[in-house]
């Protein structure tokens, strides 16, 4: 049977970022998961979204042909802020100030920096390490439902690993 005992990418990542993410406030939701409408007015949500090889990190190794996996590997993963107000103006600047925040995290946070640095995960016999992470872009969305203004932002942050 599949366990879950070993923690490997993109899993790590989002269990670092959510931790770090979970100190940003105490009344702050923060889940592993993509944000559902039903969740508290001031949310965070982390999931991975994408992995990725690079094409050009095929190497030759003793394996059969056609059986070599990449040695680079980007994993994307999103982490959604949310935000429900029923003042429109109140809940825009709350939403600039979240979205902000998780930035700031991503950028500023040097136990996450450390965290993420430190990340490796051994399977199979191979071992997948951190090389590189950034932010790609975040997206801004808002809508109003039954009189309540949602706000919600997707940042897509990448990292690479490489396998040896």
């Amino acid at each position: 049977m599949i366990s879950d005992a070993t923690v490997v990418f993109p899993n790590n990542v989002v269990n670092l970022v959510a931790t770090r993410m979970a100190l940003l406030d105490s009344d702050l939701l923060v889940v592993k998961r993509p944000l559902r409408p039903t969740d508290t007015i001031q949310a965070i949500g982390i999931f991975a979204a994408q992995w990725s090889p690079d094409e050009n990190s095929y190497e030759m190794d003793s394996s059969p042909v056609g059986r070599s996996e990449p040695t680079i590997s980007r994993y994307n993963v999103s982490i959604q802020a949310l935000i429900k107000d029923a003042d429109e103006e109140r809940g825009l600047a709350t939403h600039s100030v979240l979205s902000k925040m998780v930035r700031s995290v991503l950028y500023r946070d040097e136990p996450l920096r450390v965290g993420l640095t430190l990340l490796s995960a051994t399977l199979n016999s191979s071992t997948e390490r951190t090389k590189r992470w950034g932010i790609a872009t975040q997206r801004y969305y808002s809508n109003e439902i039954s009189g309540s203004w949602l706000y919600l932002s997707t940042l897509d942050f990448w990292l690479e690993t490489e396998t040896s």
